[in-house]
């Protein structure tokens, strides 16, 4: 009897042994998910360099422009009307009017007959106002797409061009109608101090820009320069 019993209590325990150790087995190699805890960061992971991959080239150094000793240009400046004619060849020459700082010089280049230029007593800031042949005239945004472009590759990378703004929109002109324009405002370095420049393309009458004109001095003139632009973007109109 007692060999009979210790017969039967081996053989349940080689059964529990056998089960437990499968339900364990099971549970250790397929841990349930959990969401407590916090993870541990991956550490950094790069890719492994390619030989098509080169080094970056350094940048171009750039100039460091010296402080302008110039006073601010401020708002508020009295304006008069000037009228003027210019020649976009091949076209007919063109009689042209806007409102222009008062005193301000109006200069000529021979070697541009379809532009004027109005310049302040101290020949640092100026207005460049452009009658635009029918041959190149362009919408305002494409104009100034393409100075952007031509911005890129005509500045030495030391002039460090920095393109501020690039806008499109809608004015109101002073004959009463509305006036297509492309707003690019960008500051660079040609000589030693910083300057500042607004160019404006204006559909006077149509789709297409006739008049380009560019507006120039330094960061701190921004809020007069913004005030020349106003008034010269509303007033300019062809007279003849």
């Amino acid at each position: 009897m007692r060999r009979v019993l210790l017969i039967g209590l081996l053989l349940l325990a080689l059964a529990l042994g056998v089960g437990g150790g499968y339900y364990t087995g099971n549970y250790l190699d397929n841990p349930k998910p959990t969401t407590a805890g916090v993870a541990d960061p991956l550490g950094a992971v790069s890719a492994s360099p390619t030989p098509s991959q080169t080094p970056s080239e350094p940048p171009l150094p750039v100039k460091t422009p010296s402080p302008s000793n110039l006073d601010p240009l401020q708002p508020g400046l009295d304006y008069a009307t000037r009228t003027f004619t210019v020649h976009p060849e091949p076209d007919q020459a063109v009689q042209l009017s806007l409102q222009i700082p008062q005193g301000w010089s109006l200069t000529r280049d021979s070697k541009h007959p379809d532009e004027v230029k109005f310049l302040d007593d101290l020949r640092q800031r100026a207005v460049r106002v452009q009658s635009v042949a029918q041959a190149e005239q362009q919408t305002p945004a494409a104009a100034m797409a393409q100075l952007i472009i031509d911005l890129k590759k005509s500045q030495a990378p030391e002039n460090d061009v920095q393109i501020q703004s690039h806008t499109t929109d809608t004015i109101a002109g002073d004959d009463g109608g509305t006036r297509a324009v492309a707003t690019l405002i960008y500051t660079y370095i040609p000589g030693d101090t910083l300057r500042y420049v607004i160019v404006r393309w204006i559909a006077v009458d149509g789709l297409l820009a006739n008049i380009s004109m560019s507006i120039t001095g330094i960061p701190a003139d921004a809020p007069a320069l913004d005030e020349i632009l106003r008034k010269t973007s509303a007033s300019v109109s062809e007279t003849g």
